[in-house]
């Protein structure tokens, strides 16, 4: 097999809401594995260092005529995602075309409607999208036979005109096989000019998987890593927090869905970086699981070094609790978050209001616990019914699948997706109380000031609050 070439395209929202970027860390991964498995050629754009994405894509494609086009993309960027397999496919037909990540993973057969889409991966992409380019370098032209296509794991394709899903792919059991992140196929520099997915501020910064899966079985959950929790072994994640200091930057955000699940497995984690002398400074944007962490896993973490901690409540409703899989103990929620006020760690809490059959006493109620928290930020978001999840049933059964939705409406911040039993006017006046209510305490802002790592944005983080989060200003990008 000769060696492929492959261009990897991570699409963004060019109209988002959302301010904050993040690297593409599965890119990333999967452009290790392309090379350290097939010896292949890798190219990486990402779409948000761009002045004009499709632009640079169909220049990449002139010059070097990739064997394969993969792009990822979540549903919010799916506008720019299939403009740019339009583009490839206008340039050079015969070029196939794979989409992968959360949107083609949360409804396949939407995005195989896509005639310039050949295939989807289907969750995890390291494994599947390698052999599937091992298949198309292997085949040639004739890579499209279904009866080739099915025997690749965690594939979504085109058989005789209809929509096909191959057997589901098993999730990679040991990630320490997996290489580090090909970090050297980005500028990644650019991301430490502009904000990221945590609130810590502008500054240089890497992020990294320690784990995957959750085990916990929320409605709402895109479930892409499965539901079963596998984690790197404390002396991987040693040694590649290593190397990343190396690289110039102290920050590191921790984008796992649940870090701390296995409690000593965490706390190892951290006594392996005390041992070897690292202390980088630890966001978690995606949240640990409040009810699990304990004082001294906390005091681990202010040793090594930490930057923001969030906490995802979701709701102060026990009904809704169960109602939605998520099953918190409030009470150890407001413990751990008392735990992280008293070391003066920054934290953030992650809320959402609208969930179908949620009444406006409960919706109160959970603001009601956000501004009594001792909580630097809130986050209130409108719950997104995305395609085969249990939330998405609940919205159809409840006749509250709203028609004109389109796939950058799926983005948390005042989203039309009001399912509660609250009027939608009545419900945006909650939401707006919500935030204004929360930062309106002077003594928060006090605390903010006082713990925050940076302060110099947080100016332009309050302008942004009010004229992008509370407004419900829908924006466009296209009838996708």
């Amino acid at each position: 097999m000769r060696r492929p070439e492959v261009l990897l395209f991570k699409s963004r929202s060019l109209a988002s809401k959302v301010t904050g970027s993040t690297p593409p860390l599965g890119l990333l991964y999967i452009a290790a594995c392309l090379r350290e498995r097939l010896n292949a050629k890798v190219r990486v754009i990402d779409a948000g260092l761009e002045a004009d994405p499709l632009k640079a894509l169909r220049s990449a494609i002139r010059a070097d005529r990739p064997d394969v086009v993969g792009i990822s993309a979540l549903t919010a960027e799916a506008f720019l995602a299939h403009s740019a397999a339009d583009a490839v496919k206008t340039d050079d037909a015969t070029i196939p075309v794979v989409m992968g990540g959360p949107h083609p993973s949360s409804d396949p057969e939407l995005v195989l409607k896509d005639p310039n889409v050949d295939a989807a991966v289907i969750g995890e992409g390291e494994d599947t999208f390698t052999e599937l380019v091992r298949l198309i370098a292997s085949e040639g032209p004739g890579w499209k036979k279904p009866e080739l296509l099915r025997a690749v794991d965690g594939l979504a394709f085109i058989a005789d005109g209809k929509p096909e899903l191959s057997k589901p792919r098993a999730p990679i059991a040991d990630l320490d096989a997996l290489p580090f992140p090909a970090w050297d196929l980005i500028d990644y520099k650019r991301f430490w000019t502009r904000g990221s997915m945590a609130s810590a501020g502008i500054r240089p910064y890497f992020t990294m998987f320690t784990s995957r899966g959750c085990p916990y079985r929320c409605v709402y959950c895109h479930q892409i890593f499965g539901k079963n929790f596998r984690a790197r072994s404390p002396e991987s994640v040693a040694e590649e927090t290593a190397r990343l200091l190396k690289l110039g930057a102290k920050d590191i955000e921790i984008l796992d869905d649940i870090a701390n699940f296995k409690q000593d497995r965490f706390d190892r984690t951290l006594e392996l970086m005390l041992e070897r002398g690292l202390h980088p400074t630890l966001s978690f944007p995606n949240a640990i699981r409040a009810d699990l962490m304990q004082e001294h896993s906390i005091d681990l973490l202010k040793k090594v070094g930490v930057g923001e901690v969030s906490v995802a409540v979701e709701t102060a409703s026990e009904r809704l609790q169960g109602l939605l899989g998520k099953n918190l103990s409030l009470p150890k929620v407001s413990r751990t978050i008392e735990m992280l006020a008293d070391r003066r760690i920054f934290s953030r809490g992650f809320f959402m209001l609208g969930f179908p059959t949620e009444t406006e006493a409960e919706m109160r109620s959970t603001i009601k616990f956000a501004h009594a928290s001792r909580l630097h930020l809130a986050l209130f978001f409108t719950p997104n019914p995305f395609r085969n999840t249990g939330l998405y049933d609940m919205y159809a059964k409840a006749g509250k699948l709203p028609k004109d939705a389109r796939t950058i409406d799926y983005e948390y911040y005042g989203a039309p997706f009001n399912a509660s039993e609250v009027p939608d006017a009545r419900y945006r006046w909650l939401y707006r109380w919500a935030y204004y209510g929360f930062y309106g305490n002077p003594l928060r802002a006090a605390r903010i000031l006082r713990d925050r790592p940076s302060r110099a944005d947080i100016p332009l983080r309050a302008w942004k609050l009010l004229t992008n989060v509370v407004s419900f200003r829908r924006v466009k990008e296209g009838a996708a």
